[in-house]
């Protein structure tokens, strides 16, 4: 599901705003309005969650390639009650404002083709949204920075991090997932049923072998290219993968093997036995060896295939969003910010007016923030 939610939770670019309103809720998108008590109770959410917080700066940092970061969620302001959260930021408000109005455009576009979710549907949107927050916390470990792991030295799973908001807001979240997901399905041309996903995977049947994988690594393509050399002229490659510490890898399905390397890699015409090209991969390069492959039924591997399907009409998918963006009238309460049209963002001001804010010497200087993610 990552690169679904790259597509679909990161929004941007060429929403029209309407005519300037201050309206009564924090934002109307074509008339459906988000309420302010929503977007309060999704903001308190995220803020009395640390471990989603992480989640939510580990996927900007991953979709940045660690160049954006997103705003603090909690401010200087204070509550009266022990217990009770502090006042979020401006700009964090504005950032999850950005995401509420993308999933609104999101699900009016499959309002606008009869797109409806079923329950099997919602269960794999809450396993895949699980695994793709597991995905994203394992990929920010190295980091070893608190405001990506929370601190730990183990990666946060999707479970533990869902567990620490409420059911409510996780429901919402997978609701949207799962549109998102049967949308794309649609678009491609395959279909959502399980009947529409069984006869795309009888004709893709081997791209979802299982696989078992032996991998050498090294530091260079001359050294990888050196090694590919050697098991040309009969060096066995179990031998060549002991002396690069590398070694077997287990056994997978082939999507597995495949989402972590690059499309040029082409592993799916890969023969049994035959060494792969050198592939560059984590700062490095490696040989790949299938030592057996076998087919599988379509029920073990039918969420890959649900990917693939994705996959397949995410272009035509971000086509209709970009087509609904060009004609959406959207207004935003201005406490949030301004909307700007060019950039389908939520700006905030640098320095709210001392008559704005309860206490003023909270006020500090600051540089424009950046266009606001989505990151749902």
């Amino acid at each position: 599901m990552k690169r679904l939610l790259v597509l679909l939770l990161v929004l941007a670019g060429g929403l029209v705003a309407a005519a300037f309103l201050v309206p009564t809720n924090a934002a109307d998108v074509n008339g459906t309005t988000i309420s302010q008590q929503s977007l309060s109770s999704d903001v308190s959410a995220i803020a009395g969650s640390a471990p989603y917080q992480c989640y939510l700066n580990s996927q900007e940092y991953l979709s940045s390639n660690g160049a954006g970061s997103l705003p603090a969620v909690t401010g200087a302001g204070k509550t009266e009650n022990t217990g009770d959260h502090p006042t979020a930021t401006s700009a964090f408000v504005a950032t999850y404002l950005d995401t509420e109005i993308g999933h609104q455009l999101v699900q009016q576009v499959a309002d606008s083709r009869n797109v409806t979710v079923t329950p099997a549907q919602l269960a794999d949107a809450r396993a895949a949204y699980a695994g793709q927050i597991s995905s994203v916390m394992s990929a920010t470990t190295q980091t070893q920075n608190p405001r990506l792991t929370c601190g730990a030295t183990v990666p946060l799973t999707g479970p533990e991090v869902l567990q620490t908001l409420p059911a409510s807001f996780v429901n919402a979240q997978v609701q949207f997932v799962a549109t998102a997901s049967v949308l794309q399905e649609q678009l491609s041309g395959v279909g959502s049923s399980d009947a529409d996903l069984a006869r795309y995977y009888s004709h893709h049947r081997s791209g979802f072998d299982r696989v078992c994988v032996t991998v050498a690594g090294f530091n260079t393509q001359a050294e990888a290219q050196t090694a590919a050399t050697k098991v040309a002229a009969g060096t066995p490659f179990s031998q060549v993968a002991s002396q690069a510490q590398g070694g077997p890898r287990g056994c997978a399905a082939l999507p597995v093997f495949s989402s972590q390397l690059p499309s040029t890699a082409n592993l799916g015409s890969l023969p049994v036995n035959a060494v792969s090209a050198p592939i560059a991969a984590g700062g490095g390069y490696l040989l790949l060896q299938f030592t057996s492959r076998t087919p599988t039924p379509f029920s073990s591997v039918k969420p890959y295939v649900e990917q693939a399907v994705q996959q397949a009409g995410s272009t035509a998918t971000q086509k209709a969003i970009t087509a609904a963006e060009r004609h959406a009238s959207v207004s935003v309460d201005p406490r949030y910010g301004v909307w700007v049209p060019v950039q389908a963002s939520v700006f905030t001001p640098l320095t709210p007016s001392n008559s704005d804010v309860l206490n003023p010497s909270a006020n500090q200087a600051g540089v424009a923030p950046a266009a606001a993610g989505s990151n749902g």
